[in-house]
């Protein structure tokens, strides 16, 4: 027969004790922050913090087109403001709209000249800094490269010239180096890394 301190006639047992050397459980310690960049890191990494991967010269050739079209665009667009008489005298001889005063066709070629030459700016700063950012890796601004690229070239079917015709081959170039092979190797590797 057996007792309840005893069932089925078993020895009482001990409750566990870890050797006198060790803790049953190692004692765990707070999340730690890795260590901060170095400043070779940061500057490889171009202020991102992220892993530096090396820059093909595809893309250093895409961001020096990139910002020369801007540079281009920003002249070309200030240039547009010496065209005023020009624009002028194309607006006088249009067939007259019946209440439309000469003065008031004067503000609206100047309203117009002043929005293109905005536009223009514009275009060139968006350029400039997506430019910077597909430098750094980031697929996203390649992408809006492309569609600011297709910009710049329907921005110069408005009136044709020779300025234009530079800035688009620049800009049609920069897009092409974007998407060569060594270039998406390296926003691939970029994308993986960040």
């Amino acid at each position: 027969m057996t007792t309840p301190q005893d069932p089925d006639n078993q020895p009482p047992q001990q409750p566990y004790a870890p050797p006198p050397q060790q803790q049953p459980y190692p004692q765990q310690q707070p999340f730690a922050a890795p260590p901060p960049l170095s400043e070779s890191e940061l500057a490889g990494s171009g202020g991102t913090g992220r892993p530096a991967v090396a820059e093909p010269r595809e893309v250093r050739l895409s961001f020096f087109l990139w910002l020369a079209g801007a540079l281009l665009l920003v002249v070309s667009s200030v240039l547009v403001l010496t065209q005023r008489e020009t624009a002028l005298e194309e607006a006088r001889k249009a067939p007259p709209t019946p209440g439309v005063t000469t003065e008031q066709l004067e503000s609206a070629v100047t309203a117009v000249l002043v929005f293109l030459v905005i536009l223009g700016i514009v275009l060139a700063a968006l350029m400039a800094f997506f430019a910077v950012k597909a430098r750094a890796g980031r697929n996203w601004a390649r992408i809006a490269l492309t569609v600011l690229g297709v910009v710049v070239l329907l921005y110069h079917l408005f009136g044709f010239s020779l300025v234009g015709l530079i800035i688009v081959l620049v800009v049609a170039a920069a897009v092409v180096t974007l998407y060569l092979p060594a270039s998406k190797a390296y926003f691939d590797s970029a994308k993986r890394v960040g």
